[in-house]
């Protein structure tokens, strides 16, 4: 399965040092995938613990967890940073090429989902904004 993964076009700086394990860049992303022989986990620094509040995990997490689409991923800490998973398991009945089209298609939907993440987490961390009305409203106060 790791072979399938290293010749994906959005995949450089592969390094196959384990028999089992493949560190590798995603667009630029430092990333990881784990073979385990029926599915391979699929690991992508998502990013630095100190840039996004316990808050936004929360939502993330409850956004994995809620939507249909995005039940095989998962969030992990990982020294100073937040890594997003994904459980890709291959479909035996797909051709090798089928296969490898079927995972350049999920990972380009990975590197949007952790745009898509990352905007929603600048979104949420916005400052404080005081709406001037007659009563004072604080604003982040009515989105949480």
């Amino acid at each position: 399965m790791l072979e399938i993964l290293k010749i994906q076009p959005l995949i450089r700086n592969v390094d196959l040092s384990d028999a089992n394990i493949m560190s590798f860049t995603l667009n630029g992303l430092p990333a990881k995938a784990i073979n385990y022989g029926h599915s391979i986990c699929i690991g992508f620094v998502f990013i630095e613990k100190k840039m996004i509040s316990d808050s936004v995990v929360h939502h993330i997490s409850l956004m994995l967890v809620a939507l249909e689409d995005t039940q095989d991923f998962a969030l992990q800490i990982e020294r100073d940073y937040w890594w997003l998973w994904y459980r890709h398991t291959p479909d035996e009945r797909n051709s090798i090429d089928n296969e490898r089209q079927r995972l350049s298609i999920e990972l380009e939907r990975i590197h949007s989902f952790i745009q898509i993440l990352n905007s929603f987490e600048i979104t949420i961390n916005a400052p404080e904004v005081r709406i001037s009305t007659k009563r004072k409203t604080d604003a982040h106060r009515v989105v949480s």
